[in-house]
């Protein structure tokens, strides 16, 4: 099964990292958990799309927003004197008669040129006086932009666009209107992100399940698995988090700020193009000013962090100063920290304070540059052509703050890319770890144990660590036997019992199995032969059946032999839904020792050879104690069981306690034998059982 995991998850990963190998590229951390390439396929694709929906929408919404406070300030008044053809132009763009009849003549005159007769007057202006024309009059200043004609299309087909109190019910409709379609396609950019770094989070999940399969078999300390635990819970979550910004932010403010740049082009080139490079000017200096803080604000908090642990650790001296009279010494050298300390975060307060100062003058130097240039931009319109109206100068600088923002916005991306790289790199530094047991190439079926188990020569080292558990450890196991490992340190023990199965990967030396080697035996014939039960045993969701059954092809009658076998039939049968009560690992429904025969039971019907049984470190109570030594008894019987013991009674039923010290057998015999002649036994037995072991952890 394990071979199974470990041959899918290599091809998984083959698959996904191919055309990376292929390319002979070498992706960063943060490309492998989400490449540029993923913003178009999957959710982000689709975000993509709303996000440009939401574009054209704010442009739409700057066009009504425009055309809004046209009419708020023409009241829908129109007050002109045109020559001839400019009004006729009117006439056209408004779909009606709007030349006084008295003015009818003088507009079908021709265009009139001074060139031609500079003695001639020009023909008298024709005055168009309308109340109530709606946004006519915005039509009209807008007549020479290449919108124009399409404003004006909207302003003969819309009926209620033609009066002024319809207009602005008409637009105020329509704006709340595009906002909330706007506010619907940026949540859809938020959903598909949030799709898009789901989608990525289960993936990686998927992957921490596989690697803990392979890996988590391996932890003979327990920090492996948590470590895999604390990453499939806490970092994944913190990733998929900042993926969401991330994707959120990429989608949406690019096209943001492309739109919001394109409706300042609209409404007016020149002042846009004057604009843009002061503005660049400005948020240049204020990202290097805010860089300069933020590292002049960390500099002060470490110095003064510094100070701090000096400080906190002159608490510990109290003793020693007041013994050597030293309490002058000590506070002036304290107050001297403490000065340093107050004045380094002084200096971070002011550092925020300059940083908040440096971003109000820039914004206000912002605005004293745009106020200016649209000034000089109305001097020259006012000298070359018609005003720019008042309506155009607010829809201006509406949009450009909106991009100012949408800059600052996008600006973080890059920190949020850096602290996503980051925790990449601590996820794929646990996913790229190579198991350390796999199965040998033509492995052969391993025969159940029959005669003895040797070990030769075997040496294992903590992987990552100095720490030698083995050292050139030689053990023989007669069969049909029962044995207690037991050390100084229980990580050997441990070891020995985690070789066996090939749970973890020797060093050096072998294990052998009535003379075969178990390293040639496949992976699912020796652990079929060979259960581990652990003192940690955990319940699977699901029935107590299918605990028991765990995946095997067993009958209810063959799960109930077991769980008598093992004393855990009369508390199965006491439960509401017997066998089939189902088991929830987080409600805590079965005691520990109960969880330990419920374990027993599962180890116990499958029949292995040979039984490994490490006992629970909880204390358990006396009908518990009883019924596991009347299991003890039933089990040994024509199998070999190789005890992790917790308690006494355990030590005192086996054949032989193996005691290993610095990685070797240091004394093996009965444990009658072993107290009276072996030292470091009984130094283990006292630390063990003792009577007085407790007082330690006792409160003081």
């Amino acid at each position: 099964m394990e071979d199974r995991v470990d041959r899918l998850a290599d091809l998984d990963e083959l698959s996904q990292d191919k055309r990376r190998i292929l390319s002979n590229a070498a992706p960063g951390p943060f490309e492998r958990a989400f490449a540029n390439r993923d913003l178009f396929r999957g959710a982000a694709r689709s975000g993509l799309f709303w996000s440009l929906a939401s574009a054209v929408l704010t442009l739409l919404l700057v066009a009504v927003a425009g055309l809004i406070l046209g009419l708020c300030i023409h009241h829908g008044k129109l007050f002109l004197e045109l020559d001839g053809p400019a009004a006729k132009q009117l006439e056209k763009l408004a779909g009606e008669r709007l030349i006084p009849p008295e003015f009818k003549a003088i507009s079908e005159l021709p265009p009139f040129d001074m060139t031609l007769n500079p003695s001639a007057s020009p023909p008298p202006l024709i005055p168009i006086i309308r109340d109530d024309t709606g946004i006519l009059p915005t039509v009209w200043n807008r007549r020479n932009y290449w919108y124009g004609p399409a404003l004006a299309w909207c302003y003969q087909s819309i009926m209620t666009l033609q009066s002024t109190v319809p207009a602005l019910v008409t637009l105020l409709l329509s704006g709340a209107v595009l906002t909330l379609l706007r506010m619907g396609c940026i949540g859809q950019v938020k959903l598909s992100a949030r799709k898009a770094a789901l989608e990525m989070s289960a993936q990686m999940r998927r992957n921490i399940y596989r690697a803990n399969l392979r890996l988590g078999v391996e932890d003979i300390e327990g920090h492996t698995t948590q470590r895999a635990r604390r990453i499939f819970v806490q970092e994944i979550e913190s990733l998929q988090n900042l993926l969401f910004e991330y994707i959120d932010r990429t989608l949406r403010l690019p096209v943001e700020i492309v739109v919001m740049l394109a409706a300042l082009l609209l409404i007016n080139p020149l002042l846009t193009i004057e604009w843009l490079p002061p503005l660049a000017l400005c948020w240049y200096l204020l990202s290097q000013g805010n860089a300069r803080a933020q590292s002049a604000r960390r500099l002060a908090a470490d110095r003064g962090n510094h100070e701090l642990q000096v400080m906190a650790d002159g608490l510990n001296r109290s003793q020693l100063i007041r013994s050597y009279g030293l309490e002058q010494t000590e506070q002036e050298a304290f107050l001297n920290h403490l000065d340093r300390y107050t004045q380094n975060m002084k200096l971070k307060a002011r550092v925020q304070d300059d940083a908040l100062w440096l971003r109000i003058f820039v914004y206000m130097a912002v605005v004293a540059v745009m106020v200016f240039l649209l000034f000089i931009t109305l001097v020259q319109l006012a000298i070359d052509s018609p005003l720019l109206s008042l309506a155009d100068v607010l829809v201006f600088l509406s949009a450009a703050a909106a991009l100012m923002y949408a800059a600052r916005e996008l600006a973080r991306v890059p920190g949020i890319r850096r602290q996503a790289a980051e925790i990449s790199t601590h996820i794929f530094q646990y996913l790229d770890q190579i198991p350390q047991v796999s199965q040998a190439v033509g492995a052969r079926f391993l025969n159940p144990l029959s005669k003895r188990l040797q070990i030769d020569q075997a040496t294992y080292k903590v992987p990552n660590s100095d720490q030698e558990l083995l050292d050139k450890l030689d053990l023989i196991i007669d069969a049909n036997h029962k044995y207690a490992l037991v050390g100084i340190d229980e990580l050997d023990a441990r070891a020995v019992a985690m070789a066996i199965p090939r749970f973890i990967e020797l060093k050096s030396g072998r294990v052998l199995i009535d003379g075969e080697d178990v390293a040639w035996a496949t992976l699912e014939s020796l652990r079929s032969e060979i259960i581990f039960v652990t003192s940690n045993a955990a319940v699977f969701p699901g029935t107590i059946l299918d605990n028991i059954a765990a995946g095997g092809e067993f009958t209810l009658q063959q799960c109930t032999d077991a769980a008598k076998e093992a004393h855990a039939h009369q508390f199965i049968v006491g439960l509401m839904n017997g066998y089939e009560t189902v088991l929830d690992p987080r409600d805590h429904q079965l005691s520990e020792g109960q969880i330990f025969q419920l374990a027993l039971a599962r180890a116990l019907v499958r029949r292995p050879a040979l039984l490994i049984i490490e006992e629970p470190e909880a204390a358990l109570d006396d009908d518990t104690k009883a019924l596991l030594d009347d299991t003890y008894d039933r089990i040994t019987s024509g199998r070999t069981v190789i005890f992790l013991p917790q308690r006494l009674a355990t030590l005192k039923r086996v054949d032989e306690i193996i005691v290993l010290g610095q990685g070797r057998v240091a004394a093996q015999g009965p444990h009658s034998v072993l107290v009276k002649e072996s030292p470091i036994y009984r130094h283990w037995e006292y630390l063990r059982f003792n009577e007085f072991r407790h007082l330690s952890d006792s409160g003081r």
